[in-house]
């Protein structure tokens, strides 16, 4: 089977579309299948290029400012492009990754082509929103996103998300005779696992040998990492421990300012960005993960956690509370006393740390990635079968 993905975010831009894709699309090409990719290019010219052993047509596209690995692509001749891509592949099925530009310029041409396209949705207002100003502004810019999302979204054949929380917040923008099912983004369970060797990775970033809380993602204002220092500090009071934050984005140095400001910059180790081949080593070094934010999805960086053994403390929020079900705690946005007391649980109570880790293991045996892979083969073969196609 050929099959076209479509995404308005790829490499550089490190996200959890780009995983998605760049994941499952190398796994189906090894069960046969022939995979092409379209997204933006990280230049205003076009390419064709190997990124992780898939062929992605890049159109011609420019930074957004401030955001600069995140790209918009130039509409003039859009189509076109990606007319000739679709008449030169010709994919059985498309699927979309979001209902942005590229995405919208494919819907609207499959008026022509008629082929089957299932939709994934990954996108939650607040990713967005986050950065507005005042109530007002914010309804109005999540009443123009979800029109957005609904003129694309209700031309496909079939909508996945990864959590039932997904499900539940995008069906009301969606025709009610457009199935919507819940469907994992999947994790690497032979990449990401307990017991792996870490002490040249400690001893590169200089990480100490005491009980270690764990981030890793984008430093911006959704993930509310100043919440966790708040019960760092407190912790900190009580407890040796040190926080290992794992990434970066538009608040990597204002969160450094802040951590000396509060008087825990000896508590905290900001990594950067690390190597692929080192990120699974960092879940095993960390005692427990640990996630503020208030707008997930799904969250891969907490099933990558889980994977690798960690209990998880996590905002009461979004699909996060899908994912801790006694393997963690969840603390209501805000309390720091009850994020505080989790921390100090964890850390200090061997038992209990055992208890959530192995509960860890145990639940992400549902989000494991052979098993996604299987699941959209089915729904792909199921959407073409389903589907006559027009010819191309």
């Amino acid at each position: 089977m050929k099959i076209l993905f479509v995404s308005d975010t790829y490499y550089p831009h490190i996200n959890g579309v780009y995983y998605f894709v760049c994941r499952v699309g190398p796994l189906l090409q090894e069960k046969g299948h022939q995979i092409k990719v379209i997204a933006p290019s990280n230049t205003r010219s076009a390419f064709i290029r190997s990124i992780d052993n898939l062929e992605v047509h890049g159109l011609p596209s420019f930074p957004v400012f401030l955001y600069t690995n995140i790209r918009i692509p130039v509409l003039l001749g859009i189509k076109r492009r990606i007319r000739k891509i679709i008449n030169d592949f010709k994919p059985d099925i498309i699927h979309i990754q979001d209902h942005f530009l590229i995405s919208k310029a494919v819907v609207e041409l499959n008026r022509e082509f008629k082929l089957p396209i299932i939709a994934t949705n990954h996108f939650m207002p607040e990713n967005i929103t986050v950065l507005v100003k005042g109530k007002f502004w914010k309804k109005k810019l999540e009443a123009f996103l979800w029109k957005g999302f609904s003129r694309v979204f209700n031309q496909v054949d079939l909508v996945t998300t990864p959590t039932l929380t997904g499900v539940n917040i995008i069906r009301p923008h969606i025709r009610s005779d457009i199935k919507t099912i819940a469907l994992s983004s999947g994790v690497d369970l032979q990449r990401f696992h307990p017991s792996i060797e870490m002490e040249t990775v400690r001893k590169k970033y200089g990480i100490p040998d005491k009980p270690a809380l764990l981030y890793v993602g984008r430093l911006d204002p959704e993930k509310r990492i100043e919440e966790i220092f708040a019960a760092i500090q407190l912790a900190g009071e009580k407890m040796d421990l040190c926080f290992i934050i794992v990434g970066k984005g538009t608040q990597s140095e204002e969160l450094k300012t802040l951590a000396s400001t509060i008087g825990i910059a000896d508590k905290v180790i900001f990594t950067g960005f690390v190597p692929d081949e080192e990120l699974p080593v960092f879940y095993n070094i960390g005692r427990c993960f640990i996630i503020a934010s208030i707008a997930e999805l799904l969250s891969l960086v907490t099933l990558q956690a889980m994977a690798s053994g960690m209990p998880v403390i996590a905002a009461n929020a979004a699909a996060l509370t899908e994912l801790v079900d006694g393997n963690g705690y969840l603390y209501e946005v805000g309390n720091i006393p009850a994020l505080v007391q989790s921390i100090e649980n964890i850390l200090s109570d061997e038992s209990l740390y055992l208890q959530m880790r192995n509960r860890s293991l145990e639940l992400i045996q549902k989000h494991d990635i052979q098993y996604v892979v299987n699941a959209f083969e089915k729904l792909y073969v199921e959407s073409v079968e389903n589907k006559p196609m027009a010819h191309i």
